[in-house]
């Protein structure tokens, strides 16, 4: 093995300039916000390209990386089937329509504002609360990992990781209150470019680093049959492609970072082409980020910690300037899914939890004002959150476990409420309620144990694998919805014709 690359005033000077185009773009797009909608919805003018680019921007995050070459690392080649039904589930959703059509017409600025309009704003409020609980324990481990890349790829001291935590959180947040969604939305842009273009470099130079093709014979060798198929890995099997498949879709059409993109493009049949492009483009999303992982484990040996495995290995493989280019890229990707979720769950705090209790609504001005203060507090919590908290499992099975305790109802909630007339505001209530539950208790659960000092898994870990606790809680959330609605048939809020058509 060579020492670790250092980086050289190049492969710096090209972090810094993507900075500052970062911070510029961010006070360029601040004298173009004047309402809320451009805030948080860039004034619903985004068009096709730039659709593509930040949807997939805001989905290409660091975390992304970090958590794929995670997977990679530990499981090999089976850990294609994640990035196989994520781009199934877009694809689907682009080529029906389904659910995307109808809430764009709507001209809502958040997806938990329908769940007022069709049920009531209790249910707004509770789905709005699960959302936000999801979405602030995902912040955390996002600027943990991102650190954790930071700080392996560019050969700092590990001492160095909070403050490395501290500069992202300040940086990010700064340029988010700057412009809000026309700030994020044009950085997507820049993003997407530096990034795809050091991937697919970095991608060539992992595979020939081990032989080329050898690379295949290799992974084989070091993996067995369980790296190659994932319906004999135990890690996945049929029950987690059941479980993923219906999470993939719940991501698509819940999860408030794409929702509000699908809010920002120009019109709905715009919609349908991104997700179809877009579907083709998370395959690399997930394809390349994998190979960096197997690359480091068949460089390392998978005796090495996996997380810092793929930044330790790529830090020793690239040569000038590619080292550079790939930290911006990098950069480029924390700063992008940081700030666009940021920005969402500002936008579900202020719109859903803050502004129906409110006698007197909000004007454009206190709106932005609440939007950008919430952005401080939300950047605060996600440091707080990042220092404190540490994953017991792989990253990627601690981010299904905390959002399905929103989609889990959520989803059955958005579906029923668009395609069956007979869902109930009783009946919303009990999907949130049962569907939340399994997630929710085994969060809280683990917290608790981390809490004191406990590092052993909790009863609800022990009595359920994870594959099942999640599927199940999908089933649970449309278990709640039929029995309230059934049962309560008579406090049944009927749906404009608009919502239902």
């Amino acid at each position: 093995m060579n020492d670790i690359a250092q980086f050289t005033w190049i492969d710096w000077t090209i972090v810094a300039l993507y900075v500052a185009v970062a911070i510029t773009v961010g006070l360029i797009a601040r004298g173009r916000v004047n309402t809320i909608s451009d805030f948080l919805v860039a004034g619903r003018q985004v068009r096709y390209h730039l659709g593509i680019a930040t949807l997939v921007a805001t989905e290409l995050g660091l975390i992304t990386m970090m958590y794929f070459s995670e997977q990679g690392f530990k499981f090999g080649f089976s850990a294609f089937i994640i990035g196989i039904i994520w781009t199934a589930a877009y694809y689907l959703v682009g080529k029906t329509g389904f659910v995307i059509d109808r809430i764009r017409t709507m001209e809502i600025l958040t997806i938990t504002e329908y769940f007022e309009r069709r049920y009531s704003k209790g249910v707004r409020v509770l789905g709005a609360a699960l959302l936000t609980v999801a979405g602030v324990l995902s912040l955390g481990v996002f600027l943990k990992l991102g650190a954790v890349f930071i700080v392996h790829f560019m050969n700092l001291p590990e001492t160095s990781l909070h403050l490395t935590m501290s500069a992202s959180v300040v940086i990010v947040v700064a340029y988010t209150i700057l412009g809000g969604m026309l700030s994020v939305a044009l950085t997507d842009f820049v993003q997407f470019v530096v990034l795809s273009v050091s991937m697919v470099v970095t991608t060539v130079l992992v595979v020939t680093q081990h032989g080329g093709f050898d690379f295949f014979a290799k992974v084989a060798t070091l993996y067995g049959e369980k790296g190659l198929d994932p319906l004999i890995q135990p890690e996945y099997g049929l029950s987690f492609i059941a479980y993923w498949s219906i999470f993939a879709v719940s991501g698509c059409i819940l999860w408030q970072p794409v929702v509000q993109r699908v809010f920002a493009v120009h019109s709905p049949e715009l919609n349908r082409s991104i997700f179809k492009t877009t579907s083709i483009m998370f395959l690399g999303r997930a394809f390349f980020p994998i190979i960096w992982g197997i690359g480091a484990a068949l460089y390392y040996g998978v005796s090495v910690e996996a997380t810092a495995g793929m930044p330790m290995f790529l830090a020793e493989i690239l040569p000038v300037g590619i080292l550079g280019l790939l930290a911006a890229g990098m950069f480029a990707a924390m700063m992008s899914t940081d700030s666009g979720y940021i920005l969402a769950w500002s936008s579900i705090i202020v719109q859903d939890l803050i502004s129906p209790f409110r006698k007197v609504p909000f004007s454009n001005s206190e709106r932005l004002l609440w939007s950008r203060g919430t952005i401080l507090v939300i950047g605060g919590l996600m440091l707080v959150f990042g220092i404190w908290y540490e994953v017991k499992e792989t990253a990627f099975r601690y981010l299904l476990d905390v959002t399905t305790v929103y989609y889990a109802g959520g989803f059955a909630v958005l579906v029923s409420g668009l395609y069956w007339k007979r869902a109930t505001t009783a009946g919303a209530y009990g999907a949130f309620a049962l569907g939340s539950l399994l997630p929710l208790v085994f969060v809280v659960e683990d917290m608790i144990l981390q809490s004191r000092g406990v590092s052993s898994q909790g009863y609800v870990a022990q009595m359920l694998p994870p594959n099942v606790r999640g599927m199940l809680s999908f089933i649970l959330g449309f278990v709640g919805m039929g029995l309230g609605s059934f049962i309560s048939p008579g406090i049944q809020r009927q749906s404009s014709e608009k919502d239902t058509k």
